[in-house]
C-alpha cells in the first residue's frame, strides 16, 4: 500500500487542505485535540468528503463513571462506517466493533512483539511511539501485518497527569492570569516545554515541533499534527506533495527537529564496584 499523509484536524478551516484523510477528535473522548467533534458533525465531515480517509480518535483513558457514554460514542461512530476509530483505553477492544481499530497508547507502541499481542487480539493498527528510531520502525514494520501509523510533524506528547497541576500552581501562587497553554523550562537547559490543562489534567509536550519530512519511515500512514501551530498548510503540503527541498525551511520557520528518529537512546548502568 501506497503511505497516505493524514491531517490532524484541530480548526474547521484545515478540513479544506490536501491530505489523503482526517483524523478527528471526538467531544469528551479525545484530548490534545483543539477543535473536536460531535458524532453528527464527523457523519457530516464524512459525508462532506467522500473521498477523504476518516480515523475518529478516542485517544482519552477512560474512568469507569464515562464507560457508559464512552460505549455508547463508540458505537454511534461504529454505525458509520469510518475508515478506523483510534483507541487509547483497550477497554474497546471487549466492545464487538466492526470498525478497525487502531491503538494508540503514546509512549508504548514501540516493540513488535507487544503490537503482535495485540494484532491477535483485534486490533487492526497501532500508532508507533516517537521514541524510537527509523531503524527500529523497520523492524518492527518485518515483523508485523498491524497497519503502522507514524506522527511525522508537531509537537510530540512527553507526559500526562490526571492532576490539574497548572490550576494547583496559580491558586498556590494565588495568580490570576489564566492562558490556554504555558511553558516550562527544564533546569539547567535552555528548553521549554509547552504544558496544557483540559478536562482530563495537565499534558506535556516536546520543546519543539518534530519534523521528518525527508525521512523515508516504513508506515502506512504519517501523521501531520498541527496542534498549538497557527497555520500548518504549507507543511502539509510539502509532506503531501513530499517535497523534502521544504525540509529546511520548515525546521527553520518553526525550530523544529528530527525527535528521535535517528537517535537511538542507550541506557548506561552505573558500575559501583569499588
Amino acid at each position: 500500500m501506497m503511505k497516505k499523509v493524514l491531517l490532524k484536524i484541530n480548526h474547521e478551516s484545515e478540513l479544506t487542505y490536501p491530505s489523503d484523510g482526517y483524523v478527528l477528535g471526538i467531544n469528551d473522548f479525545s484530548y490534545l485535540f483543539e477543535k473536536s467533534f460531535s458524532v453528527d458533525e464527523i457523519k457530516k465531515i464524512k459525508e462532506n468528503n467522500p473521498d477523504k480517509l476518516i480515523f475518529v480518535s478516542f485517544n482519552k483513558i477512560i474512568f469507569n463513571d464515562e464507560l457508559c457514554e464512552y460505549k455508547k460514542a463508540l458505537k454511534e461512530v461504529d454505525e458509520l462506517t469510518v475508515d478506523g476509530i483510534i483507541i487509547g483505553d483497550i477497554a474497546a477492544l471487549t466492545y464487538e466493533l466492526n470498525t478497525n481499530i487502531i491503538l494508540d497508547q503514546m509512549h508504548l507502541n514501540n516493540s513488535y512483539y507487544t503490537i503482535n499481542h495485540y494484532f491477535n487480539n483485534g486490533v487492526s493498527g497501532v500508532v508507533l511511539s516517537n521514541d524510537i528510531t527509523k531503524d527500529e520502525i523497520s523492524s518492527i514494520r518485518e515483523n508485523t501485518k498491524a497497519i503502522l501509523f507514524k506522527q511525522v510533524f508537531g509537537y510530540t506528547h512527553l507526559s500526562t497527569s490526571n492532576r490539574f497541576l497548572i490550576t494547583n500552581y496559580l491558586k498556590h501562587f494565588n495568580i490570576c492570569n489564566k492562558s490556554f497553554s504555558y511553558e516550562i523550562c527544564e533546569n539547567n537547559s535552555n528548553d521549554y516545554y509547552k504544558v496544557i490543562e483540559d478536562n482530563f489534567g495537565t499534558h506535556i509536550l516536546s520543546s519543539k515541533p518534530l519534523n521528518l519530512l525527508g525521512y523515508d519511515i516504513d508506515v502506512d500512514y504519517e501523521i501531520v499534527d498541527g496542534y498549538l501551530i497557527n497555520d500548518i498548510k504549507d507543511v502539509l503540503v510539502a509532506f503531501y506533495k513530499n517535497d523534502v527541498s521544504k525540509k529546511e525551511d520548515i525546521d527553520k520557520k518553526y525550530n523544529a527537529d528530527s525527535g528521535f528518529i535517528s537517535k537511538e537512546t542507550i541506557y548506561k548502568v552505573k558500575n559501583d564496584e569499588k
